[in-house]
């Protein structure tokens, strides 16, 4: 009889466990830790909360920080791997192209959250063409508008200066595109760079004393920089413009581009339709729904300058002054 007991309760509980299915595993590399990137993060959290997977009860979500070093982001991916994930974030350009391979060779499913430019990266062959086990969110949004922003706050804008990090493939495209659009609005373009976030203080330096303005494009290295890079300036009275609209609150003057939270749930959304039975390939890339204009009354006061009302009454968020 004990004999039959301890049978029938192996067989209970063997069949409890069998029918207990393990969590989706949903692996996050992210280059570099600031405000754009982190709250990306958190909107990709939440979007996948929102199609009912929960961190840690219904999936197994992991978030590490290469801390901008690509030999990390590899690491990183390649652990993630052969960890078994059933979908590798890459929320940043090196970070998405350190699982690439991985991808190509179908051991890994990779969505990109907050890409520049995919096609530029290597990461697709063109948008309308996603490649096999990748899909994901740029966060690129047109930069002629941006530019057309700056001229209006400031009139007399001759020469603008961009900084960036040169390993950043995202970077060099919006480079390429900036030289043309400053060359038509007759606008000077100066360009300096720095490899690591140590040595963005020194090229902010040496770029204030050229330059009406500094502008940063969604360089991940940079931003990371960005309270050193915002105080420079401020010395030099000249303003930062940015195209992340979060991180105006420290001390940048103004910012139109996308709601980087939004791109992260437009990313979690992409995941659960991957972990849902979904081809990655077959999903295309999405952009931002819309742009955003964030303004720092703070910081224009400190460098004189004042907003005109029509662009005022434009913004989503006003920082200072009477706000919005």
């Amino acid at each position: 009889m004990k004999k039959t007991m301890i049978v029938v309760l192996s067989m209970l509980i063997g069949s409890s466990l069998m029918g207990v299915e393990p969590l989706k595993k949903v692996y996050i590399n992210q280059i570099v830790g600031h405000i754009a990137i982190d709250i990306t993060v958190k909107g990709i959290i939440d979007g996948l909360a929102d199609k009912g997977y929960v961190k840690d009860k219904t999936v197994d979500i992991r978030v590490e920080s290469a801390q901008g070093n690509a030999a990390l982001a590899a690491q990183i991916s390649s652990k993630f791997v052969s960890q078994g994930a059933d979908v590798v974030v890459g929320v940043g350009t090196v970070s998405a192209q350190s699982c690439l391979k991985y991808a190509l060779e179908g051991k890994a499913n990779l969505v990109f959250s907050t890409v520049t430019d995919p096609v530029q990266a290597g990461l697709i062959e063109a948008l309308e063409k996603p490649s096999p086990n990748i899909s994901g969110v740029s966060n690129f949004v047109a930069l002629e508008p941006q530019l057309e922003l700056f001229k209006k706050i400031q009139p007399n804008l001759k020469t603008l200066g961009v900084l960036y990090n040169p390993g950043e493939p995202n970077s060099l495209s919006i480079n390429k595109r900036l030289e043309k659009i400053c060359e038509s609005m007759g606008i000077t373009l100066v360009l300096q760079s720095a490899n690591k976030t140590a040595d963005m203080p020194q090229a902010a330096t040496k770029l204030a004393g050229r330059v009406d303005a500094i502008f940063i494009s969604n360089d991940n290295t940079a931003l990371a920089a960005l309270q050193s890079i915002i105080e420079i300036a401020g010395k030099a009275k000249i303003p930062v413009y940015l195209s992340d609209t979060d991180s105006v609150e420290m001390g940048a003057l103004a910012a139109l581009g996308p709601n980087q939270y939004q791109v992260g749930v437009q990313t979690g959304k992409i995941i659960a339709r991957r972990l849902k039975g979904e081809d990655l390939g077959s999903i295309p890339i999405e952009f931002p729904d819309k742009t955003e204009l964030y303004l720092n009354k703070d910081a224009a006061g400190k460098i004189g300058i004042e907003f005109p009302q029509d662009i005022l009454d434009k913004a989503s968020k006003i920082i200072g002054g009477s706000g919005k």
